[in-house]
């Protein structure tokens, strides 16, 4: 077979398996390469740290390999390895049978998702047919009870080379079925590529280099990623997958060349993320299923108990907390519970977890991260079981339902994106079948683009609260005609934002429960009385200075003259102001927009007549009004730049 009939396949492939049961020694016999990249792991004969390979299967497929150490002391390693592996390759000696790492490898695989094996019945070679026969029933009755009941048992030996081929055959089988069910999953557009770095190195010539396995979304040279929790920046200079390649795929093996600032230190655990997908916890809601621990006497699991948690490649400390009135978990239960983490965490929805004993450190349990961020209290509302149900079904859509009815005022799709770890087209696409469905409704800000959903009791509860907001603001100020929307949203909601508050004023003005007119908002029913009186203020009051033109008397003296109070006068020149029916043109005198037009015309007039500048005294007469009231004037037509005054030059007027 030559090179150009080979295919990348995106399927990593992980041994699991007891120590000394023969994990290394297949992977060599199986690719002809020794995994164990450490002189001491070869010196001592025992893998301790994680190994990697490619493997060339009979279909063509070229395919990932990771080597895990069996040993009980490195489990840690090999639940890091075991993140990203796609069909698992389960080593049990034929001497041997089933140990007790063989059994936690296998427990470590299935609480991942791992849903495909392959069984090497190694050393057969040194096991007559009796032992081998008895180790191979032994296999199939533990595999008995766990996902793997189906799994092929493949008698091999690496030394002789007896059973390899049918290894890769098995293996081929496997990743065709893996691939058909993967097929048949319902595909999530748009996500962001993640790595979780399981070794990070420096090559020389080359720089910094990390390894993991890719999820979610491919990567290509040139890239701009960023780590979690640490946050640092960088740009993929290379890749390889089996060699160079310009992007790699997720499922894929993969090396990354970096370079940026403190990429060269980013330990294993970090993540590399692409826009969107960053971010990290110290709390998060989980579905945890509890072992107990192999092979000791079952110990129900107490809430606040600490243990190490891994997701991906990295490990932190916290407690599982077990919700409110909820007795201890007996071996063998799953539960929802809280996890509250001592250091932050890379991860997201449905990512799979790891939980080890904090001493010793061994399995006793794991399962899959339902919420990645969540509030610190364990007493679960119905909405919020409703949320985690649809969550931990895979139901997208009631999730995205299920959250809305949690918020307490409309929020942006990226906020929804962001809660539920989905992806921008993804929430969009989430969102609009919700309305489409009457599970959410779609508002518009006023100055927005972007708009906002909420859940209708969610909408309906916030109107609401606008609506008696309205009433007690009114009933405390009886003569305010309307209120600022700052001044209604501080009251209504005092946590919205600009354009939540904006939204929910346009979609309160919408249903009739209050109507906004320039930069006020009121109660359609409680300020009705009030805006009478003052409109009708307003229209007195702009018909007198429409009389009186240019020799309008002062505004204290129009109030005598229509007796109205102080108050209803104030609130009538606002309005008048506005709508610009009025022009002020100092303190206590205002024109109508009328007299203001036809002093401008006037002005404009003399000051042409004069050949471009005039007099202050030749603008008087030309107004017809006293030296006061023509100063007022004409100070008001230079203040908009009407006209310009020129001191200098005699104190004559142009225009603009």
């Amino acid at each position: 077979m030559t090179a150009r009939e080979l295919v990348e396949c995106p399927v990593v492939i992980g041994t699991a398996g007891h120590v000394d049961h023969g994990k290394s020694a297949l992977i060599e016999a199986l690719t002809g390469k020794n995994p164990d990249r450490l002189e001491v792991e070869r010196r001592r004969g025992m893998t301790t740290e994680l190994g990697f390979g490619e493997l060339v299967l009979p279909s063509g497929n070229l395919v990932g390999l990771v080597d895990v150490p069996g040993h009980a002391h490195y489990l840690r390693a090999m639940v890091q390895g075991a993140t990203g592996v796609d069909v698992a390759l389960l080593v049990v000696s034929a001497v041997e049978g089933v140990m007790p790492q063989t059994r936690e490898h296998v427990r470590v695989l299935e609480l991942l998702g791992v849903t495909h094996m392959v069984v090497a019945l190694t050393m057969r070679d040194l096991a007559d047919d009796e032992t081998a026969e008895l180790a191979e029933l032994d296999v199939m009755d533990f595999l008995g009870d766990t996902v793997f009941a189906n799994a092929p048992v493949v008698p091999v030996s690496s030394r002789t080379g007896a059973g390899i081929e049918d290894v890769r055959l098995a293996l081929d089988t496997a990743i065709d079925s893996f691939l058909a069910d993967a097929a048949s999953r319902p595909v999530r557009p748009c996500l962001a590529p993640r790595l979780p770095i399981d070794r990070c190195f420096t090559i020389k010539g080359s720089g910094t280099v990390v390894t993991g396995t890719l999820h979610d979304a491919p990567v290509a040279v040139g890239d701009e990623l960023v780590s979690s929790p640490a946050g640092v920046r960088c740009r993929v200079r290379a890749i390889q997958v089996h060699g160079d390649t310009p992007r790699a795929l997720p499922g894929q093996r993969v090396a990354l060349n970096i370079v940026g600032d403190g990429a060269g230190d980013l330990p294993r655990g970090e993540v590399l993320c692409g826009s969107g997908a960053e971010g990290s916890t110290l709390r998060l809601i989980a579905r945890f299923t509890y072992l107990g621990r192999e092979g000791a006497k079952p110990v129900p699991f107490e809430s606040g108990t600490r243990v190490h948690v891994m997701v991906g490649t990295a490990e932190v400390l916290g407690r599982i907390m077990l919700m409110e009135g909820a007795g201890p978990i007996a071996p063998g239960e799953t539960r929802t519970v809280q996890i509250r983490l001592e250091e932050r965490l890379p991860v997201r929805s449905g990512d799979g977890l790891i939980v080890l004993a904090f001493s010793p450190v061994v399995l006793i349990g794991g399962g899959c991260v339902l919420l990645s961020r969540c509030r610190r209290s364990r007493d679960l509302s119905a909405e919020e079981v409703s949320l985690l149900r649809a969550l931990d079904a895979g139901d997208r859509a009631a999730a995205i339902a299920a959250w809305l009815g949690l918020q307490r005022l409309p929020v942006p799709a990226a906020v929804a994106a962001r809660a539920l770890d989905l992806s921008g087209a993804e929430v969009a696409r989430l969102l609009h079948a919700a309305v489409a469905s009457g599970d959410a409704v779609a508002l518009h800000p006023e100055r927005s683009t972007e708009e906002l959903y909420a859940a209708p009791a969610v909408l309906d509860a916030a109107l609401a609260a606008l609506a008696d907001t309205l009433v007690v603001m009114h009933k405390a100020a009886p003569k305010q005609t309307g209120f600022t929307p700052g001044e209604v949203a501080h009251v209504a909601w005092p946590k919205a934002g600009e354009d939540v508050a904006s939204a929910l004023i346009f979609e309160g003005c919408a249903r009739g429960i209050c109507a906004q007119e320039g930069s006020e908002v009121y109660d359609p029913h409680s300020a009705a009385a009030a805006i009478r009186v003052v409109r009708e203020a307003g229209r007195r009051i702009a018909a007198l200075l429409d009389e009186a033109g240019l020799d309008a008397p002062t505004l204290p003296e129009v109030g005598q003259q229509l007796q109205l109070d102080r108050d209803t006068m104030t609130r009538a020149l606002r309005e008048l102001s506005l709508n610009r029916s009025i022009v002020k043109v100092e303190r206590d005198v205002a024109l109508s927009a009328a007299a203001e037009a036809q002093a401008r015309e006037v002005v404009a007039a003399a000051i042409e007549a004069a050949g471009g500048a005039v007099t202050t005294s030749v603008l008087r007469e030309a107004l017809g009004v006293s030296r006061k009231r023509a100063i007022s004037i004409l100070e008001h037509l230079d203040a908009v730049r009407f006209t310009t005054l020129d001191k200098g030059a005699g104190g004559l007027r142009s225009l603009c």
